[in-house]
């Protein structure tokens, strides 16, 4: 029997009990089923990567290792919390090689204070708080959806999930060195658009009435997220 990339990481994976958890099963499937009928995959979030990540962050601290895949076990109703789950795991995993060739000092966890926690070689540090976008999408009767993530007053749009966020959990509220890593966990949306037209006051262009010419656009940073109360 050959066995695939599947078979051979399944069996060394760590951490058997996670793989029967219903998210990673459905993770799995849907790999399955792109792989098969030759659907183009996601190279960075797919069942395959959530292995090779969870390995790999077990290698580096298995504290930290253990504390993605305890909230991945409690929270596998909850699919876009899961997703949320990944996209920090994405954001940590891309440090592991830094540290390895000297370039960051640790990364920490620490849920009260932010999402990853990044200690530089001079032990200063800056905090990353990670936004997963998955806009859950519906389709009014003539097929068509409504995208509004790149607005700013829209519940789904990006700007207010950051608001939400930082209101909720009093992020960005502390003088210290604060980013935000932002994911937009959907084929559909218009990704780096949506990011700054939401975060600003929108991608505006004004037009010659008389020449009906354009003769400035760009994005309007006058009302930006950053001076809301």
């Amino acid at each position: 029997m050959i066995k695939n990339e599947i078979d051979i990481i399944e069996e060394s994976f760590y951490n058997h009990d996670l793989l029967e958890n219903e998210y990673m099963k459905q993770q799995k499937e849907e790999y399955l089923d792109y792989r098969n009928n030759d659907f183009p995959i996601n190279p960075y979030r797919n069942y395959l990567k959530i292995l090779k990540y969870f390995q790999e962050i077990n290698k580096y601290n298995p504290s930290h290792a253990a504390s993605f895949a305890k909230r991945i076990k409690k929270e596998y109703k909850d699919w876009r919390s899961c997703e949320a789950v990944i996209s920090e795991m994405i954001v940590y995993h891309n440090y592991i090689p830094l540290i390895r060739e000297r370039l960051v000092k640790s990364l920490s966890l620490i849920t009260n204070e932010c999402d990853v926690i990044v200690e530089r070689c001079d032990s200063s540090k800056y905090y990353l708080e990670v936004f997963c976008i998955t806009p859950d999408f519906q389709e009014d009767e003539n097929g068509v959806i409504n995208i509004q993530t790149h607005t700013q007053k829209a519940f789904s749009s990006v700007r207010q999930k950051f608001l939400r966020k930082a209101n909720k959990q009093k992020q960005f509220s502390t003088k210290r060195e604060n980013f935000a890593v932002i994911e937009l966990n959907d084929r559909r949306i218009a990704h780096d658009f949506t990011v700054l037209s939401s975060l600003s006051d929108g991608y505006k262009i004004k037009i010659d009435i008389d020449k009906m010419t354009n003769f400035d656009e760009g994005y309007d940073w006058e009302n930006l997220i950053f001076e809301s109360p």
